[in-house]
């Protein structure tokens, strides 16, 4: 490939940047935003003051096309979190950590920054900064991106639109006579606020240094709250909250949020330590996916990638490791040689995979709106079920947590020996005489 245009510079297209290095002469990254010199936060991420974390599968890409980068981040205040350091709660419940699963909370823009350096500094790419709002084509395939500024970029071999969930490639498909994909919504009215809080030397919260507290659908006000080091004199807090209970930006409520909390450690951190700024909130209405499997024609010379395909609610932390599945799937069809359709044909399982993992929660809410996938109840049960038997069986703990962490795909969970085991735990639930397992061996 001569050349390559990215629509957006956001972390999906940074990542698909780096994988088409290795591949492509030129690769030209398209960016309205000023990009701050230094780990701030830039006008077009909204949500990246509030809290992130990398999943599993996520540090394991990243190491892979950065390498260093994970020990970069630590010398420059991200705090790891060992397996014993860390704790999910259910409903004031704690589950039982998984050994060998470390927590990587990280600050937005300090892990964009760091990345768009390097990716940035690789001799193939470029940065303009300008905004593509349209596509140019010649015979049925893209060879290039309109810019606001009147110019245009082109001849290009692909075109990667990594422009986010509010991406107006539908109108880009519609003036070159192609019809957009279907859309599904599950509509979610999410809030969430986070804020900043002093931390002492080598401080803990109830004894661990990051805790995840979800209230489930049963409790009287569902939601997730998290709260975990942002360096080594901050600690980082997120509340959230649906419908009228999303979160505002006053402080005071912010703190009775947190003294509501039923894990401990929300509690000691509003009674210990003093915030550092403002709360900043941020709302999620809705989850969305554009269904580019189910088009019959699609030009060549044009693939999505990140929220621009698929954007799921945040509180499942899947918008990252999605991104960098989104990369990696594209390089494999690169490699592949397949019609653009082979590309999406990949990028449907890696949606429906995360897709399934937030929306059969997402839909235990009453006031979610959307089309329940057919069979959506004996799902769920099944789902409740194995999260039940993660509380006490060491093998559905762990098969679970691949899930989560996006290791694996969420089928595993109803393999026989899974869903036999979760029939036994549920069985012996509660029974007198039924040892617990040690989740340490």
């Amino acid at each position: 490939m001569r050349r390559v245009v990215i629509a957006g510079g956001s972390l999906a297209g940074l990542l698909a940047a780096r994988v088409l290095r290795d591949v492509a002469d030129e690769i030209v990254v398209v960016e309205p935003d000023d990009l701050p010199d230094g780990p701030h936060n830039r006008a077009g991420s909204a949500h990246g003051e509030q809290f992130h974390i990398l999943l599993g599968l996520a540090q394991t890409l990243f190491a892979h096309w950065f390498p260093g980068l994970l020990d970069r981040l630590f010398a420059d205040g991200a705090v790891p979190c060992a397996t014993d350091d860390g704790r999910m709660f259910v409903d004031g419940r704690m589950r039982p950590p998984i050994p060998g699963d470390p927590l990587l909370p990280i600050q937005r823009p300090l892990l964009e920054w760091h990345i768009r350096r390097e990716v940035l500094a690789l001799p193939a790419v470029r940065l303009v900064g300008d905004r593509v709002v349209g596509l140019t084509a010649n015979r049925g395939r893209v060879d290039g991106v309109r810019l606001a500024s009147g110019g245009s970029i082109g001849p290009a071999d692909l075109v990667v639109d990594a422009t986010g969930r509010a991406t107006r490639l539908a109108d880009w498909l519609l003036r070159l006579d192609f019809e957009p994909p279907p859309k599904r919504r599950v509509g979610l009215d999410l809030g969430y606020a986070t804020a900043l809080f002093h931390r002492f030397p080598g401080q803990r919260l109830d004894d661990l240094l990051a805790v995840h507290s979800v209230r489930s659908a049963a409790w009287a006000e569902p939601g997730v709250s998290c709260v975990a080091p942002a360096g080594p004199d901050r600690w980082i807090c997120t509340v959230s909250g649906y419908g009228a209970d999303r979160p505002t930006r006053d402080q005071g409520e912010f703190r009775q949020r947190c003294l509501r909390e039923p894990a401990a450690g929300f509690a000691a951190l509003v009674r210990d330590c003093a915030p550092t700024g403002p709360v900043a909130v941020h709302r999620f209405p809705h989850s969305l996916r554009r269904d580019f499997h189910e088009l019959r024609r699609f030009p060549a010379g044009l693939v999505v990638v990140g929220d621009a395909v698929a954007s799921f609610n945040p509180i499942y932390g899947q918008g990252m490791p999605s991104a960098a599945l989104h990369a990696s799937a594209l390089g494999a069809w690169l490699a592949g040689g397949e019609d653009v359709f082979g590309y999406f044909r990949r990028l449907r399982v890696l949606v429906d995979a995360a897709w399934q993992t937030s929306v059969i929660e997402d839909f235990r809410l009453p006031h979610v709106t959307g089309e329940r996938p057919r069979g959506h109840r004996l799902i769920q049960a099944v789902s409740a079920a194995i999260s039940r038997a993660t509380m006490t069986d060491p093998v559905v703990a762990r098969r679970f947590a691949d899930v989560i962490n996006m290791r694996a795909h969420p089928s595993e969970l109803r393999r026989p020996g899974i869903l036999g085991r979760t029939f036994i735990s549920a069985v012996t639930a509660g029974r007198p005489g039924v040892e617990r397992p040690d989740f340490r061996a």
